[in-house]
């Protein structure tokens, strides 16, 4: 017979285990503890940034047996879901959009899990969980942003909405090399890539690529600098730091290309 199950809500996952969590995670480093941890200890996501961690948690004794990534926010900064239209219609109705309770992995619009749990039993009390969290605090709701499709249906069943996007993503189909890609474009991209590859080739400028340990702290402070100058371009402010990125090449190196 199974253990009672407990609920905690957590306010970080210092307490908790590394291994613990990434056995429900799957192996995601979105996901990972890793991840979470660094976004946390250098300031990204924190309180300090509008990202209060309040992460519903199922123990079964000693074991951790289902969360879920969810953030308390004051604000929509950093989600890659454009809601700012719903916070205005609050406002003109007097209503109060802010706080909200947020399920996501934060800077990151990469689909997967977020009711991390094996037991549909237990994927189900976590979101109950952080609908009655919702309720209890006063939240204008609970968002849950990109969620995989069978989670998303066991959220309309407890009556949340569903809203689509759109994403593209690029899959590698079994090319056997790039002129097979190329292959399957019309003849006027096939043109306009080689173009574009071979102007790369005369400007000399080359292509390196580092993975896990290889990539030192030079290459982060680097990489860091044209990670600020793209948000400087588009003229917004960056959410990452170094100290975030330093700490990715600590701790999940083996994930890491640049």
């Amino acid at each position: 017979m199974r253990q009672r199950v407990m609920l905690r809500i957590l306010d970080s996952l210092s307490g908790v285990e590394p291994e613990k969590w990434d056995t429900l995670s799957g192996g995601q480093p979105f996901l990972s503890h890793a991840f979470f941890t660094a976004l946390a200890d250098s300031g990204c996501a924190s309180p300090r940034t509008g990202w209060i961690p309040c992460f519903p948690s199922l123990w079964e004794g000693d074991d951790l047996v289902g969360a879920m990534p969810l953030y308390l926010k004051r604000h929509s900064w950093g989600e890659y879901v454009f809601d700012w239209a719903w916070a205005e219609a609050y406002h003109r109705r007097g209503l109060d959009y802010y706080p909200k309770l947020v399920s996501s992995v934060p800077f990151t619009p990469v689909p997967g899990p977020r009711l991390l749990a094996s037991k549909p039993e237990d994927r189900s009390r976590l979101l109950i969980a952080a609908l009655d969290l919702s309720a209890e605090i006063g939240a204008s709701g609970l968002h849950c942003l990109f969620p995989g499709a069978s989670e998303a249906a066991e959220m309309a069943s407890q009556g949340m909405m569903l809203r689509t996007g759109m994403q593209f993503h690029w899959q590698n189909k079994g090319y056997a090399d790039f002129k097979d890609y190329l292959s399957t474009m019309s003849h006027d991209k096939r043109k306009k890539i080689r173009q574009e590859r071979r102007r790369i080739g005369e400007a000399g400028i080359s292509l390196e690529r580092k993975t896990g340990r290889d990539i030192g702290e030079s290459d982060w402070v680097f990489f860091d600098s044209c990670y600020r100058n793209t948000y400087s371009e588009h003229r917004s402010s960056p959410y990452l730091n170094l100290d975030f990125f330093l700490k990715m090449g600590e701790t999940l190196a083996d994930n890491l290309l640049m």
